[in-house]
């Protein structure tokens, strides 16, 4: 059986939470799954019920994204552009938003949701295989002829190439829901400021009621509930951690995990943990957590120092690499001894 870890950063962010007092206003917590986790939203606000509407409102704007993108789901949109990737859909708005996220960060080489083929060769949720590069190469070769017109895509077939691609927009979906559902808690007037985590990803909205930074911790990639990061900030901000530590299988000594090389088709190597902290978007921190990932560590920490960006890393030797953040933007990173 695979391993699995997608609860990890909400593990550690329990753990480092600060213990309030009696006179501390308490948010208003709710932990549902959705996104393959658990998503909690801790909002904060004077009118409990109406902070309660809202965190039910922003729990069903994160279904219908699932809806929408979940390569995993029988019944999503994405799910059925796959079942035909070589006819021409319509791709739901929120498909076009990674898309442009993807090309404003930069980082077409290093994250692709054209490798569902290539993710289907391994299988990290049953069969653990690992493919051949005859394989590999051939499902690159089907992944790589995306036609887009508009809101429209499909893949154009090619006749030497073997596979079927299909698109996985896991590497961005997370983010994107999270940050959705942040902006339906800002448009609500019962709530003042709000965390939403999911795992790997946390938003935040406004400042708590005690001015407090929000903190939220990162874990050992691998000893899981040991925080090996803490990350605080007031206002709006995001972080995003990418691991081979989430999805994987080992083989004769050798780990496989499912962030793949766009390039190679292949687990990328070189990194066990990558984290994304800015006043940036939820789907931004998502996809340069992967892209970043998929880099070598001093390319990681280049891309986080030209962008204003805080990159924390655990290479494959255990070492770590840190890119703080920018002084204006009051965010603070303290790595913790590891034991």
């Amino acid at each position: 059986m695979p391993h699995r870890r997608i609860t990890a950063l909400a593990l550690a962010l329990a753990l480092v939470a600060p213990s309030g007092c009696a006179s501390t206003p308490r948010p208003v917590s709710v932990s549902r799954p959705a996104l393959g986790t658990i998503v909690t939203i801790d909002a904060y606000g004077t009118d409990e019920t109406g902070v309660r509407r809202a965190i039910d409102e922003a729990f069903a704007t994160i279904a219908d994204v699932e809806a929408e993108l979940n390569a995993y789901s029988a019944t999503s949109t994405v799910a059925a552009f796959n079942a035909t990737p070589f006819e021409w859909h319509e791709l739901p708005a929120d498909a076009g938003l990674i898309f442009d996220a993807v090309d404003r960060l930069g980082v077409g080489d290093t994250f692709s949701p054209y490798l569902l083929g290539v993710e289907r060769l391994y299988d990290f949720g049953g069969a653990n295989r690992v493919p051949t590069d005859v394989a590999l190469s051939a499902a690159l070769h089907a992944a790589s002829m995306p036609e887009r017109d508009g809101a429209r895509m499909r893949f154009r077939r090619v006749a030497d190439a073997t596979g079927v691609p299909g698109l996985d927009f896991g590497g961005a979906a997370k983010g994107l829901a999270l940050e959705a559902a942040r902006d339906g808690l800002r448009s609500s007037a019962a709530v003042t400021a709000a965390l939403i985590s999911a795992g790997s990803t946390t938003v935040t909205l406004g400042t708590k009621p005690d001015a407090k930074p929000w903190r939220v911790g990162v874990e050992d990639p691998r000893k899981p509930n040991v925080v090996r990061l803490i990350a605080e900030w007031t206002g709006e901000g995001s972080l995003s951690t990418s691991g081979d530590y989430q999805q994987f299988f080992e083989r004769d000594g050798v780990r496989y995990h499912h962030i793949l090389d766009p390039k190679t088709g292949a687990p990328a190597r070189g990194i066990r943990s990558l984290t994304v902290v800015g006043r940036i978007s939820g789907t931004d921190s998502d996809v340069l957590s992967t892209a970043l990932f998929v880099d070598a560590p001093d390319a990681a920490l280049a891309y986080a120092r030209r962008h204003g960006l805080a990159v924390y890393i655990i290479d494959s030797e255990g070492r770590t690499h840190l890119a703080p953040a920018p002084a204006d933007s009051a965010i603070s990173l303290a790595e913790q001894a590891s034991e």
